[in-house]
């Protein structure tokens, strides 16, 4: 016999079947179309939903429901942002709204100055996107070089095009290899971006029988490959790497008489919107450091800071440092261990260097507001006195079959995976070729960023796959004042979106009176920028 509260579940449970059936049929009966233009990860979201069911995919002609495109944003479903981008290595920072009206209505001449040459650029972009612009603009003029190819290929043609050629492409389709540009002064990447006052957001909007509609954007939004903006702040992080810290000398000199904070003006700026800011303070803390003398004879290599200067660090918000410096050990064990106390008691992280081996050579992992971050770092360069032994703190020395293993855990964990290395110090801006060789060793085994902090004179960068290196970035905070290359320096902005790098932007700095770095002027940036990306083999 079966129970009556056995027979009342069995009933529910078909009440609940047929009603669930029933709704699914409904749904099924609704008929979607899908406008040319639209992105194809919309596209293949709609498709994805027709395929189980939801609705039937048809032709605009015979659809009850329309997913269109919309210039009225206020009336969209969905709003998705477009950047205009060139290959990494451009000079060039930003791009007129009204040049690129210009040249869609053949005056192709206005996007000269992306190419740096004097050459119009070639438009290399996906079918929907022109159709996009098409719809906002009207048909672009017969001359204009357009080159249309699969949007997961724009990255590479661009690049195999360069100098002249330039894109517009979907927020979260930006790779490292492309430069994104600033849009009549506009940063994508400034999180407080007024995104009404940027012009290049398409919208998309779901029209027909309201009730239909609502059916629709109901399966929509439950679906997980449906995405009502492509550009989310919240999933954005963004991380500062610079290169070499050494408070002592010249500017630690400077520090005591003019500021602690001093050497930090004039790039606080650029900091200022960094979830985590790095450096390689290459130089321990000791409580009985001597008052600085700022002459190079005086105190030869042997470098310690005062407790004092770390206000310096405070002052550019530092929550993670790295310890693979040469110098690390320099006043000794006692004054490395005060100086590992003084991160620790102010949350600041630490890596490749630490209490012992295994401390100093285990990976860093953070949280970052779309994924989990992984540094690892090592010195292969020494001396052996600076490397931490079993029981003695100090840089890690490499150990390849650990980092391998390492960068494997991290990566299927989901991290992104930056290694950095304390290399030999070479004075040039193209990397030799031990150098490169050795760069790209910890590419080929993972890492997602690969990045010298040992240069005091800024190096190149390079691609090995889709991971980004960059050789060296030079000083920070350095007293390295008798040449150029060492006045000169890099901070390398990190833009990582949904667990992986998205885009870099570089800061270019003149370190000014042996401590502050300060912005390169426009002629000074173009004069370095070219430097650099030919030392890069570019």
């Amino acid at each position: 016999m079966v129970s009556m509260r056995r027979l009342v579940l069995i009933l529910c449970c078909v009440c609940l079947f047929i009603s669930i059936t029933v709704t699914s049929r409904a749904q099924g009966e609704i008929t979607v179309s899908v406008a040319e233009g639209l992105p194809e990860d919309i596209r293949a979201a709609v498709d994805a939903l027709s395929e189980v069911g939801a609705f039937r995919r048809v032709d605009e002609a015979s659809a009850q429901v329309k997913v269109i495109n919309t210039l009225d944003r206020s009336a969209a479903a969905a709003q998705w942002t477009y950047v205009p981008v060139v290959p990494f290595a451009t000079v060039a920072d930003d791009i007129r709204y009204s040049d690129v009206l210009a040249y869609w209505q053949g005056n192709t001449a206005t996007l000269a100055y992306l190419s740096g040459n004097g050459v119009a650029p070639t438009l290399v972009v996906s079918a929907a996107t022109v159709a996009w612009l098409t719809s906002m603009f009207g048909a672009p003029a017969a001359n204009v070089p357009i080159e249309i190819v699969p949007a997961e290929t724009i990255p590479s043609v661009l690049w195999e095009r360069r100098p002249a050629s330039w894109s517009l492409i979907p927020f979260q389709q930006l790779d490292p290899i492309l430069k994104a540009l600033r849009l009549d002064g506009m940063d994508v990447f400034n999180r407080a971006l007024p995104m009404d006052a940027y012009p290049l957001v398409q919208g998309i909007a779901v029209t027909g029988d309201p009730a239909q509609v609502e059916s629709v954007l109901r399966a929509l939004e439950s679906s997980n490959r449906w995405q009502k903006i492509n550009r989310d702040p919240d999933k954005m992080t963004i991380l500062v790497m610079t290169g070499v810290t050494a408070l002592v000398r010249a500017t630690a000199w400077v520090m005591e008489t003019t500021g602690i904070e001093y050497p930090a003006g004039d790039i606080l700026p650029f900091l200022a919107d960094a979830d985590i800011v790095h450096t390689s303070n290459e130089v321990s803390f000791s409580v009985d450091c001597p008052y600085p003398d700022p002459s190079y004879q005086a105190t030869g290599l042997i470098f310690c800071s005062r407790d004092s200067y770390f206000a310096l660090l405070q002052a550019i918000k530092l929550k993670v440092v790295e310890l693979t410096g040469n110098h690390v050990k320099d006043y000794g064990v006692d004054a490395m261990l005060h100086t590992l106390d003084i991160y620790d008691s102010n949350g600041i992280s630490y890596f490749g260097g630490g209490r012992n081996q295994e401390d100093a050579r285990r990976a860093l992992v953070m949280a970052g507001r779309g994924g989990s971050i992984a540094f690892i770092g090592c010195n292969p360069a020494g001396p052996q006195f600076a490397w931490a032994t079993a029981d003695t703190p100090g840089a890690a020395a490499c150990d390849d079959d650990f980092i391998r293993a390492e960068i494997a855990q991290m990566k299927a964990h989901g991290a992104v995976v930056i290694m950095t290395l304390q290399y030999q110090e070479y004075y040039s801006y193209a990397p030799p070729a031990d150098q490169i060789d050795f760069f790209n060793k910890y590419a080929e085994m993972g890492a997602d960023l690969v990045i010298g902090s040992q240069a005091h004179q800024p190096q190149g960068f390079g691609f090995t796959g889709h991971t980004f290196i960059h050789y060296g970035t030079g000083n920070l905070f350095f007293d390295q004042m008798d040449a150029l290359g060492t006045r000169q320096m890099f901070a390398d902005k990190i833009i990582l979106y949904e667990g992986r790098h998205l885009s870099t932007v570089l800061f270019t700095g003149l370190i000014e009176n042996y401590a502050r770095p300060r912005p390169m002027t426009e002629q000074e940036r173009t004069d370095f920028l070219t430097t650099i990306f030919q030392a890069s083999g570019w």
